[in-house]
């Protein structure tokens, strides 16, 4: 994968208007970012444990938003937002090859793994509470211009019909 996040990174593209981004004061908040999303996916894994078919759902749908992703990102070149603050990703390393990658941008991964977390989970205050998880991610990202509104916004209705798609899959892999 780290091929195609230079291929990203080289190639040239549109910046956007962002009227958002323009009102919102650039803050590094890289770590309470990551730190949200590593516990988020630590807590769906956990509850695939008593759970197998949640992480399932989960897996199959994180495969499926990456597939689409990929596909977004290919047919999307896009500039960073102006004013982006660069995120520091203690997993860069092993999933960028150590690269800088600011251009892969539409649609957010971040929020789209945090929405799949809230589509996974099963029990009504965990889903309370993964929900707000994607508002405050979501929140978080914009503030630090990572991204553009519309790449966290497509993030949420793309997401959700990757994890229909998923849920079909499961049935069918399950029998």
């Amino acid at each position: 994968m780290p091929a195609f996040f230079q291929y990203l990174q080289q190639r040239p593209g549109l910046v956007l208007n962002d009227f958002l981004l323009t009102v919102l004061p650039a803050r590094d908040l890289s770590k309470f970012i990551f730190g949200l999303i590593y516990f988020s996916l630590a807590y769906i894994i956990l509850r695939g444990v008593y759970s197998p078919v949640i992480l399932l759902h989960f897996l199959i749908g994180y495969v499926v938003v990456l597939a689409v992703r990929v596909i977004t990102l290919s047919l999307s070149p896009l500039e960073p937002p102006l004013g982006l603050v660069p995120l520091t990703d203690p997993g860069a390393l092993f999933f960028y090859g150590g690269i800088e990658v600011t251009k892969d941008l539409f649609f957010s991964g971040h929020t789209a793994t945090a929405f799949l977390i809230y589509l996974c989970l099963q029990e009504r205050i965990e889903k309370a509470v993964a929900l707000a998880a994607v508002i405050v991610l979501a929140v978080m990202l914009l503030i630090q211009h990572i991204h553009y509104t519309i790449d966290v916004l497509a993030a949420v209705p793309i997401t959700y019909y990757c994890y229909q798609l998923s849920k079909r899959i499961a049935a069918y892999a399950l029998g």
